[in-house]
């Protein structure tokens, strides 16, 4: 008998797409968790997104679910809020079902509870032993009473690196003769003989095959010796598993899931259609990890497990079915009278089609612990490598930074200086201009006092030549205007009123002209003069 406890260290090793669900709650939705880019399904980053787009924008885009929205308006932003790519030709509109994660690390586990739910449901088989009374608390007892079984094993998690996104199908009887692919769903269900990826299709997040890890089975057989008188039924059964090597447990294991894969295999054989010759390969692929002996075992568990594995696959000795029953939207198959299952869920990776999963447990040798040992120092000297390379990096990064924001900090200073120096000119070009301007004035000015200075200097020389007062008249007026004088100066005076008399005499000779005179003596006169003087002076000359 075993120590207390016997803890066995095994390998866990994928062979087909193996999901465990998150929970529907965690489901990654199309248009507001995760976007199709650019032949990628990309993960969004809520928090992310709303520091680059409008929160009312990202509300309406995320409760519309509208993909192309967000990524529009995202733009050159979208690469800073992705936090997992997958390459992936997604179809559909399907969410995409999440797997349960580490809730520190954020890493994929396969938790040892799963492991442990399908391990007990391959032992209610074990424990019937062809019987068809299943009493499940006389197979594993209860808590209340003292004997439950399972609690004298004990499964660690699994913990893994990376996961895929695989698209899986419904394969699905038509009728009792014929099978088929599932299209849609409800009311308008359909199923046609031919395969096509999409349509009534459902994508999962899904540790792919040859992913390795590990995790152990404890048995604790000294406290099942300690309570073996509370278990009274199937004793014997139990009492092998518990006290025997690890591969007993394999064996019982391997026993159950040949059978299964073999009645499958029939099921597909039975109803082939489209593309089932691949699952039959599939199935074949696994009947040949079954080894004759029990240095591991191949376990079925988690999603696409279906019907008869969940339920302990002891009612049915094969899985065809002689009748469909309806149930208003929903079918099902029965056998025999008893439900059974006409459907299974089937995981398409490029040419292969899988039943979903299938695991493989081994026992670690000496050398598998020590290529463990070698492969976790590698990983760490690699961590290190990677913090070290991620240090130095980041202290060239802020070199180059330093000298960009130096070189920006110089072409700025440049720009300034250069601004500076353009405005200095600016200004010194509107002082040339203004110089100039001024000069042109004063210039202007000095001309127009030498052209005014020589009109006064000049004065009404000019009348000694005029015959009539009245081009007399548009002359002074003239040259008023061009001496800057209001009327005549006291030195004019004597040259105007020596012509008028000039006019005087004339204008007596002709009736017409007196009246002129006389008109321009009254009128024309005092502006030239003054009131006083054209009033003494017409007095004088109209005597």
């Amino acid at each position: 008998m075993r120590t207390l406890n016997t803890k066995n260290e095994l390998q866990i090793e994928v062979l087909s797409p193996l999901h465990v669900g998150a929970g529907a709650e965690k489901d990654w939705v199309k248009g507001s968790d995760f976007i199709e880019d650019e032949g990628k399904v990309k993960i969004l980053n809520l928090k992310k997104m709303s520091q680059f787009v409008n929160i009312s924008d990202l509300t309406d885009a995320l409760i519309k679910k509208d993909s192309q929205t967000l990524i529009s308006k995202l733009a050159n932003n979208l690469s800073k809020c992705i936090d997992k790519e997958f390459d992936c030709n997604y179809t559909g509109t399907n969410d995409i079902k999440t797997f349960i994660k580490n809730g520190l690390s954020n890493k994929p586990i396969v938790p040892g509870s799963s492991i442990k739910g399908a391990l007990r449901s391959v032992l209610v088989d074990y424990l019937l032993d062809g019987s068809k009374r299943l009493n499940e608390k006389e197979l594993f007892g209860t808590p209340s009473d003292g004997d439950e079984f399972m609690r004298f094993i004990k499964v660690s998690d699994a913990a893994f690196e990376n996961t895929k996104l695989v698209n899986t199908k419904v394969f699905n009887l038509k009728s009792t003769t014929e099978g088929g692919w599932k299209f849609s769903g409800g009311k308008n269900s359909r199923t046609n003989t031919q395969f096509q990826s999409d349509g009534f299709n459902t994508f999962y997040e899904v540790i792919e095959p040859n992913e390795k890890s590990s995790l152990s089975i404890s048995i604790a057989d000294k406290a099942f010796s300690n309570f073996a008188k509370e278990i009274k039924a199937f004793s014997k059964q139990k009492t092998d598993i518990i006290n025997s090597d690890i591969s007993f447990l394999f064996r019982i294991i391997n026993q159950h899931t040949e059978k299964y894969l073999e009645k499958e295999k029939a099921f597909f054989t039975k109803y082939a259609t489209d593309k089932t010759y691949k699952i039959i390969e599939s199935i074949d692929f696994l009947i040949s990890q079954i080894p004759k002996n029990g240095e591991c075992c191949i376990l079925k568990m988690a999603a696409g497990s279906g019907f008869h594995s969940i339920t302990g696959d002891w009612q049915f000795d094969d899985y065809s079915i002689d009748r469909i029953r309806e149930n208003g939207y929903s079918t099902r198959g029965t056998k025999n009278g008893k439900d059974s299952a006409k459907s299974r869920k089937i995981a398409i990776q490029g040419v292969r089609f899988s039943l979903m999963g299938f695991i493989k447990l081994k026992v670690k040798t000496e050398e598998d612990i020590q290529l463990e040992k070698e492969l976790a120092l590698q990983k760490e000297k690699e961590i290190e490598a990677k913090i070290v390379a991620e240090k130095l990096a980041k202290a060239e990064a802020l070199r180059l930074q330093k000298i960009i924001e130096h070189e920006e900090q110089a072409e700025k200073q440049r720009i300034i200086d250069e601004a500076k120096k353009l405005e200095e000119d600016r200004i010194a070009e509107q002082k040339r201009l203004e110089a100039e301007r001024i000069a042109r004035l004063q210039e202007e000015e000095k001309q127009r006092l030498i052209k005014r200075e020589q009109y006064i200097e000049d004065g009404l020389s000019f009348l000694n030549d005029i015959e009539t007062f009245d081009k007399a008249g548009r002359r002074i007026n003239d040259w008023l205007k061009k001496s800057e004088n209001t009327i005549l100066p006291e030195n004019q005076l004597p040259i105007l009123k020596e012509r008028m008399e000039y006019w005087s005499l004339k204008a007596k000779l002709k009736p017409r002209n007196w009246k002129q005179f006389q008109y321009f003596c009254n009128n024309t006169l005092p502006l030239w003069v003054g009131k006083d003087l054209a009033v003494k002076w017409t007095e004088e000359f109209l005597k």
